[in-house]
């Protein structure tokens, strides 16, 4: 946290503040204005805090998110306006996300000696075809996978980083960075309560 009272100047910090309200903020894609985030931390949740919001920022691991600030019964402090819409997960999403969240967890217990956990589309949809419900329609299956992760890389939670370019209905050929914000994004609580409700559908299939 800086003190920067007797110099702060918007202009420092504004272009700050209209990058977080459009997304996450990464290092690796605005390092300039990471670094001002990182000068200016204070003063940016200072205006954020009288809208109701506050900064999720992981310095180590290199990015920053709004997010409302909220009490303990989940409603935005001092009576305000919820500014950011929660758009609940379906059930599609969530399942990625979880299976993402733990292969990035397994990854990074093994010890590995790149700092960037890569999977492509491919291995992805592998990773999740135990646990979905019907995969016997393998073309749809597929696409229904692709789309999944085009929704979660629009959330700035993972990064397409290559194509080869060909248009294909399957897309696997797609390749992400799995990206460390999905632990904020997917907590311990997200993950307890959506594995549970997974074993009771796998129950249900059985």
């Amino acid at each position: 946290m800086s003190d920067n009272s007797e110099n702060n100047n918007p202009k420092e910090w504004g272009e700050v503040c209209v990058k977080l309200l459009n997304g996450p903020l990464f290092q690796e894609e605005n390092p300039s204005l990471f670094t001002s985030l990182d000068l200016w931390a204070h003063e940016v949740n200072v205006y954020f805090n009288i809208i109701g919001l506050k900064i999720n920022y992981s310095k180590d691991n290199d990015y920053a998110f709004l997010q409302p600030n909220e009490d303990e019964e989940g409603d935005v402090i001092n009576n305000l306006s919820r500014l950011l819409i929660k758009h609940p997960l379906t059930y599609e999403t969530s399942l990625v996300l979880v299976i993402l969240r733990e292969e990035l967890d397994k990854y990074e217990v093994n010890d590995q000696t790149s700092e960037q956990f890569i999977l492509n589309e491919g291995n992805i949809a592998e990773l999740v075809e135990p646990y979905y419900r019907d995969t016997s329609d393998k073309v749809k299956y597929n696409d229904l996978i692709g789309s999944q992760l085009t929704i979660i890389s629009n959330l700035g939670l993972i990064k397409q980083l290559k194509s080869n370019g060909v248009t294909s209905a399957l897309q696997n050929d797609r390749v992400f960075l799995i990206r460390n914000i999905i632990r904020a994004k997917v907590d311990a609580t997200f993950l307890k309560e959506f594995k549970q409700r997974l074993q009771e559908l796998q129950g249900d299939k059985e």
